[in-house]
């Protein structure tokens, strides 16, 4: 049986919003819902409070809603493969504590123009949110169209975050993952 839409504006993203507000409610991840744009489904978001920088926080980010606004759509790709991702880590992480405040966040109004992510980061900014690190999955499970011919990991930073980008080379070459890493500025 082909998964309903998770477009923005249906059932099928609330139902969706709403598994994993429960997910990160049983992970003890304080889950909130963020309404962002009339019409559309929430934003959800877990978060681990960091235990010694509590004000710095670190975003794994991946966004619900798919294409198209109706009959089957699973959006396997693009994107339940970032969500994927916000939810794997949630669930590895959960049992440990950091210094740094993490958040997990799933952003919903993406296919329609980065509504809910653009809402997010807007009201961080209003309330003095300090990013450090921001872990933006987007069609992590691509498979490739051949084009490069060897699928790449394409990691965009700015220059606080160069570290990261170096960083995920660095472990994809020492873990021989075989994952071409070309982090850039």
């Amino acid at each position: 049986d082909l998964a309903s839409t998770r477009h923005s504006t249906s059932q099928g993203c609330d139902d969706a919003a709403a598994a994993l507000h429960t997910l990160f409610d049983s992970l003890g991840l304080n889950p909130q819902y963020q309404n962002h744009t009339a019409g559309h489904a929430p934003n959800v978001f877990g978060t681990i409070v960091g235990s010694t920088a509590p004000d710095e926080v670190v975003i794994a980010i991946g966004h619900l809603d798919d294409m198209p606004s109706s009959g089957p759509a699973p959006g396997a790709d693009d994107n339940a493969s970032g969500t994927a991702m916000v939810t794997a880590l949630a669930e590895a992480m959960s049992c440990y504590s950091w210094s740094r405040t993490v958040r997990f966040l799933a952003v919903t109004g993406e296919e329609f123009g980065l509504y809910g992510s653009e809402h997010y980061a807007s009201q961080a900014q209003s309330a003095g949110e300090n990013i450090v690190a921001v872990l933006n999955a987007d069609m992590i499970g691509w498979e490739g169209d051949g084009n490069p011919a060897v699928e790449d990991l394409d990691v965009n930073t700015n220059s606080g975050s160069a570290w990261l980008g170096t960083l995920m080379r660095e472990a994809a070459d020492e873990y021989d993952t075989g994952l071409v890493v070309n982090d850039f500025s």
